[in-house]
This record gives C-alpha cells, structure tokens and sequence, in this order.
C-alpha cells in the first residue's frame, strides 16, 4: 500500500518531483543565458534554480523512502498466521505467516515456545501531516517465540525469522543518514517506535493481525485459536 492510495497523499509525490524539474530547468537556463553573454540574467536564474533543484531532490527521496512502508488508515490488515504442531512435547510449532500489507509473501518459521510474537516499527506522523494524507506508516521486524512467564523462558533458546522485505532501491544512492536528516527537518513526523503483538501457539490456530495509528494487534481467527487464548495463564 502507498499514499498514492489516498485523495491527497499523491501530491507527495508530485509536488517534490516538480520543484525539482523547475529547478533544473531555471539552472540550465542560467547557464543558457550565461553562455550567451547575459551573465545578469543567467545568474538571477541560477540563485533561483539551485536551490529549487536542492529542495525538490531532497523531498523527492523523502517521498520515495516513504512510499517503502506500507501506509496505515483507520486500521491496516498485516497479514493471517497459522500455527501447525511439530513436536508439541518440546513446543515445536511451524508458524505461517501470510502478508496481506503490499508484501504478498508467505513464510514459514519454526518456533520454539508457549507463544509466537510478531515485531514492527511504527512511523507516526504530526496532526497537520495527518491532514494532508500522511497516516502512521510501519515496516515488519521479526517473528519471534516467547513464554508464558519470565521463570519459564529464561535459559531457553530463541527462535524467531526476519519479517524485514528487501531495502528500498533509493538507500542504494543515498546514504541513511541523510534520509533521517532530512525527516527531522521535514516538521512531520512526531515519533517512531517499536509495536509487537503476541499470541498463543496451538496447533491448528488461526489468527489476524492488523496494524493501527497505536501499533500491531493480533486477534484470534478461529474456534483453535479462540480456545487457546482464552485458556492461557
């Protein structure tokens, strides 16, 4: 999912690319008039130019950077997991997750514990970006096991999968550090921070997961998962 999905969210992505290819044109027309002997002329369009060029870029990828987190409205549907029993004794489960957020990818993790927990970053954005049409966008983590209590899990291993998808093409030609500057400087976004849910793990459980402007939330899906839940400690 992307802003381009929303009424205003696509002016976004336009309006940053525009302000970069005036900005061009006002530089190569500076240099025009500067090679044809109106350095006044040329100059006045390149004090203009430049820095339109600058600014437009730097949203540009800003808006690009973003487009790489799936875009959250009231409510978001992250994906449906389903558990199957390995080796119960040992709380050996294969857990399935099935991505319904942009990913389209299904993946498989065994996991080791009483309960599977799913991970993410949530990047909340400030009121006023909020009426533009930037909702609390997020990007998957991990899925990982997890105990009933602490006495149970200490000492025990832990087994979890990456959910993080391929790194967005933009961080290929620009470095990270200038993509957070340039966030920080925006005056949009208000906060990130780290969201997980977790449920219980039986075989034959279903559960959907969905991402609000507060974070991850999973629910039970089926009769399995409904029983399980209600019977944990």
């Amino acid at each position: 999912m992307s802003f381009l999905t929303s009424g205003m969210g696509w002016y976004w992505m336009v309006v940053p690319f525009a302000v970069a290819a005036f900005g061009v044109l006002f530089v190569l027309s500076g240099f025009g008039h500067v090679f044809g002997g109106r350095a006044g002329r040329g100059g006045l369009n390149l004090i203009i130019g430049t820095p339109l060029a600058v600014i437009g870029l730097a949203l540009s990828l800003l808006a690009l950077n973003t487009q790489t987190m799936a875009r959250l409205a009231y409510e978001g549907y992250v994906a449906d997991v389903s558990i199957k029993a390995v080796d119960p004794a040992n709380k050996l489960y294969d857990v399935t997750v099935a991505r319904h957020d942009g990913a389209n990818v299904t993946q498989t993790c065994r996991i080791q514990g009483d309960e599977w927990e799913m991970s993410g970053r949530v990047q909340k954005w400030k009121p006023w970006a909020n009426m533009l049409g930037l909702d609390s966008t997020y990007d998957l983590d991990q899925l990982g096991n997890k105990y009933f209590t602490a006495a149970v899990g200490n000492g025990k291993a832990i087994t979890a999968c990456d959910l993080k998808g391929p790194p967005p093409l933009v961080n290929q030609y620009v470095p990270s550090n200038w993509l957070f500057w340039i966030t920080s400087k925006s005056y949009t976004e208000e906060r990130r921070f780290g969201s997980a849910s977790y449920m219980p793990l039986a075989d034959g459980a279903t559960y959907k997961v969905v991402m609000t402007q507060s974070g991850l939330n999973a629910e039970p899906s089926n009769d399995a998962a409904t029983a399980a839940n209600n019977a944990r400690p």
